[in-house]
């Protein structure tokens, strides 16, 4: 995959594609495809580009909210909400199945009451 560098200023010593930060986590991502959720009983299935990570176990955040994708064609990051409640990006609404959301640096997502930030590496 081109376009992979060091998390340079936010964590010299790792390498990711981007970032998630939030009050109570930050998650490092480091697979082409991230599905972002609540934990469910059993683990997902995941396929060899694709990783999981639980931003809550509140019943109001689906166990696969919204899948982020990053698109080697135009070379972004797409977000899609597959949440019955939808959620935030920067301040607007985006509801399940609506068209996806590209997802430039320091973009702010919400779901549920739980708020966080997408961030893009440094060029070095």
């Amino acid at each position: 995959f081109p376009g992979i560098y060091k998390m340079a200023k936010l964590q010299p010593d790792r390498e990711a594609y981007a970032k998630l930060i939030g009050e109570r986590f930050q998650y490092f991502v480091e697979k082409t495809r991230f599905i972002l959720g609540r934990k469910a009983k059993k683990e997902h299935k995941l396929g060899p580009d694709e990783e999981f990570f639980c931003i809550s176990e509140q019943k109001n955040i689906s166990r696969k909210h919204a899948i982020v994708t990053w698109d080697p064609k135009v070379k972004g990051w797409y977000l899609e909400c597959r949440g019955k409640n939808g959620l935030f990006v920067n301040g607007n609404h985006v509801k399940a199945d609506e068209k996806k959301i590209k997802l430039l640096d320091k973009a702010q997502i919400k779901i549920s009451d739980i708020t966080f930030y997408f961030l893009l590496p440094m060029r070095s």
